[in-house]
């Protein structure tokens, strides 16, 4: 961006504010083609994994006392972030520990204000340094301050449910969650900093986290049998290994941002808008085994049981962040944001919808995400669309989807368009996501001539008025009546 600070790399100010990291490994990144920031993240959550199996086997209350329990979480994190991102780790610290000493001296009627100022202050500061005066992608020390801030503004609230609101105005949630007194410091720095979450998150509730410590996380199933994570864990291993695969071999080869390069543009428009759809998929797979790899490794620790399914299994979705084939295999763009970065999505909820005025709700919320993710114009961009895109979504299935209710085979006919639809919708609205910068977004994007954006105007203008939308109570009896014709066929 031509609004950036050009300073070269050894001259750079602040050398130290965003990564530090060791590089020890720097033959073996060489040898593989790999920046050295991305081998110390990889092998760092391999490295969590294996703690976390021996974790698991050597740190239950049978066989230390609560303190150390406590306590090793929050060093082996630490060590593995200093690890990764050496002295910037300060404002980690820094941040956390600054949100700490605000809810121990703040008013218990302002403390969720005053931590949300502070905690999203600080980085928003971060946020724009780094955009000053960094011109290429790393992993920094920025996306767990990110983790840390959504926990921490969730405590800073419970806090103050906890100490000052009524507990009849309070949700069954919020009372769950409410917190009496201010944890101790130990405690604190264990759910801040536990190795399980630190790198790549998801960000759990410190009710959640304390359960586990205290280890009443888990309920017996109807054998008396208490339900083991080895096994869910390895799955999601695996899983993570699969898209690791895909990263490596396919996603480094081909970037995204050659997409809106002459020699992509040159392409014929079907083999140009093929790996447009292609490298946004390789983009999504380094998420999903970040993400994934996080929930094996909490599980594998033996956090992240949230109960049981209708046929008694056990359930370890406390830790989920994302569903990759809900992502991939979704009918509406909703639907696929749902199984997009869960975590941060219950967070915005938490601190952000449910607390605003109501007035305001989806503009408050909207606004938290974006300056929770940055300054970069891609992030502003992706967000109008992917906002303008939801509306115009919803508006069509009010005024369209009725109308292909009374026949499966045009219901079927209309899972597939939507489907069709919802890829074209998600490529679009993520490229200047994931390219962060105006340019090449801008390009790509003009190179199609807006027409979804266009499109998505026209269904939320045009379309009620000429396909009138169905009154909301007819919808179900038409719905059932296709479900009674599908159950008759399958006879």
């Amino acid at each position: 961006s031509f609004l950036k600070f050009q300073v070269p790399t050894s001259q750079m100010p602040g050398i130290h504010t965003f990564y530090d990291g060791s590089k020890i490994l720097e033959p073996l990144a060489e040898t593989v083609g790999i920046e050295v920031d991305r081998v110390n993240f990889v092998l760092s959550l391999f490295a969590s994994f294996g703690i976390s199996y021996i974790y698991q086997k050597t740190c239950s209350l049978k066989q230390v006392n609560r303190q150390v329990r406590t306590v090793i979480p929050a060093v082996v994190g630490l060590s593995l972030v200093f690890f990764c991102f050496g002295r910037a780790i300060k404002h980690l610290l820094a941040n956390a520990l600054g949100s700490y000493a605000i809810m121990y001296f703040a008013p218990p009627t302002q403390v969720h204000k005053i931590v949300m100022a502070f905690s999203m202050g600080y980085l928003f500061f971060i946020h724009t340094y780094r955009w000053m005066i960094l011109d290429t992608y790393s992993l920094d020390v920025t996306g767990p301050i990110m983790v840390a801030v959504e926990k921490v503004t969730m405590m800073a609230f419970n806090l103050k449910d906890g100490k000052v609101k009524d507990e009849s105005k309070l949700t069954e949630e919020q009372r769950k969650e409410a917190l009496k007194e201010i944890p101790s410091l130990l405690e604190f720095m264990s759910f801040m900093f536990n190795f399980q979450t630190v790198l790549s998150g998801p960000a759990n509730n410190y009710y959640d986290y304390v359960k586990f410590l205290d280890e009443k996380h888990l309920i017996a199933n109807k054998n008396g049998k208490m339900p083991s994570p080895t096994g869910v864990a390895m799955t999601k291993f695996y899983q993570a290994l699969g898209f690791l695969a895909i990263v490596v071999t396919l996603g480094g080869r081909y970037k995204v941002e050659d997409v809106g390069t002459k020699e992509y543009f040159d392409l014929p428009m079907y083999q140009w808008f093929f790996w447009w759809f292609i490298t946004i998929f390789f983009i999504r797979c380094a998420y999903y085994f970040a993400w994934v790899f996080a929930d094996a490794i909490c599980n594998m620790s033996g956090f992240g049981f949230s109960g049981y399914d209708k046929e008694g299994n056990a359930e370890w979705k406390l830790c989920t962040n994302v569903l990759p084939y809900q992502v991939e295999m979704a009918q509406s763009l909703k639907e696929t944001l749902d199984g997009w970065n869960i975590q941060t999505g219950f967070w915005l909820r938490k601190v952000g919808y449910e607390r605003a005025p109501k007035s305001i709700r989806t503009v408050a919320t909207y606004s938290l995400s974006a300056v929770w993710h940055g300054v970069s114009i891609g992030y502003y961009m992706a967000f109008f669309t992917c906002g303008l895109f939801t509306v115009a979504a919803q508006t069509f299935r009010r005024s369209m989807r009725w109308r292909f209710l009374d026949n499966v085979d045009k219901k079927f006919a209309y899972d597939i368009f939507s489907f069709i639809i919802s890829k074209i919708a998600l490529a679009y609205a993520t490229y200047s996501f994931v390219t962060m910068h105006m340019y090449p977004a801008y390009d790509v994007l003009k190179r199609v001539y807006f027409i979804p954006h266009i499109v998505a105007f026209a269904v939320i203008f045009i379309l009620p008025k000429v396909f009138k939308p169905l009154k909301k109570t007819q919808p179900a009896k038409i719905e059932k009546e296709i479900i009674d014709e599908k159950q008759i066929k399958q006879e």
